[in-house]
């Protein structure tokens, strides 16, 4: 996954962060509320089929690096 699909993913579920996501960003810095992070990790993991083991103070990063090594 790339951070122009992760940006993707935010369009899709219509989520605005109030900072640039990059690789280096916590996910919760970026303003979004927890419930609409917590559907997108689900949304994630359905398209991973496997659990990510990620949590709310995981980075951008960490979302891309688990992502593409399960394939996405």
């Amino acid at each position: 996954m790339t951070l122009a699909d992760f940006n993707a993913l935010l369009e899709e579920h219509n989520v605005k962060p109030e900072v640039e996501p990059h690789e280096n960003v916590p996910v919760v810095d970026l303003g979004i509320d927890s419930f609409e992070i917590l559907m997108i990790l689900g949304d994630l993991e359905n398209a991973a089929g496997t659990s990510l083991d990620l949590s709310l103070d995981a980075t951008v990063g960490d979302f891309l690096q688990k992502m593409t090594a399960a394939g996405k």
